[in-house]
């Protein structure tokens, strides 16, 4: 073993051995911020599956009918402005019957801690940001799109076999600890923070969407004994049955 100038072998070994906890504890924070990346993108499915159900469809009818009426303003007025309110209202309305349309299916149940154990394990060893080379980074992000998919659909087996192709492929990359020489010890514990940086990025973007917002407050309503979802379907059918009167009222001094 070549050892550098002014460092025993045993110090050698020492801080390779730091180096290797060390970026054994990065590879598990990696791992961690991938699970909680993919249990809140489940979580938001399914609260999103609830939201379009419970109030979204409400709100397509409340929209349609406020185009209705803006367009009748519009032509009875022949202004300017009411033209493009009720230009403004009808593509509100196209983009709210377009999401109903595409209301998805009800999600599976919500992962359980033994799958979040699988993924997490799973997450280590295929990580993208842990290849070391292009080739091998484009199969690990297939690896993981496949196992984000397993995850979602509660697929246990699929994860296990996911493993399993993986640690048979010619990509595997060798836990850290495993005969790791200081040098390329201290380059990965560097790449590693880099990458943990990378993936708490990526989950604080999807923290601070607006629908992450709604389902906290959500949750945080419930938590007070309150339905959130059931409040804002009740403001909308409220909007709705306005909008109708309005409509009527409209309709009848025609």
């Amino acid at each position: 073993m070549n050892v550098p100038a002014g460092q025993s072998g045993g110090e050698l070994l020492a801080s390779t051995a730091v180096a290797d906890r060390e970026a054994e504890g990065l590879r598990d924070r990696l791992a961690q911020i991938e699970l909680d990346q993919a249990t809140l993108e489940a979580e938001l499915a399914a609260f999103n599956a609830d939201y379009m159900r419970e109030v979204v469809t409400v709100l397509a009818e409340l929209h349609e009918l406020e185009a209705r009426i803006a367009g009748l303003v519009a032509r009875r007025s022949g202004s300017a402005d009411d033209k493009a309110a009720a230009k403004s209202a009808r593509a509100r309305a196209r983009e709210t019957t377009a999401a109903v349309r595409a209301i998805p299916k009800t999600p599976g149940p919500l992962p359980t801690g033994d799958l979040k154990k699988l993924f997490r394990e799973a997450a280590k060893r295929m990580h993208p940001d842990l290849a070391p080379d292009d080739d091998t980074r484009r199969h690990a992000e297939a690896f993981m799109k496949r196992l984000n998919q397993a995850f979602s659909a509660s697929d246990a087996g699929a994860i296990v076999d996911l493993v399993r192709q993986w640690e048979s492929s010619p990509y595997a990359v060798a836990p850290a600890g495993e005969a790791v020489q200081s040098a390329r010890a201290a380059r990965r514990v560097s790449a590693l923070q880099a990458a943990v940086d990378r993936a708490q990025a990526r989950l604080d973007e999807v923290r601070a969407t607006d629908l992450a917002g709604m389902m906290e407050r959500a949750m945080a309503a419930a938590v007070r004994g309150t339905d959130l979802l059931a409040e804002w379907r009740a403001s909308s059918e409220t909007a709705l049955a306005a909008a109708r009167a309005r409509m009527a009222e409209l309709e009848g001094a025609a």
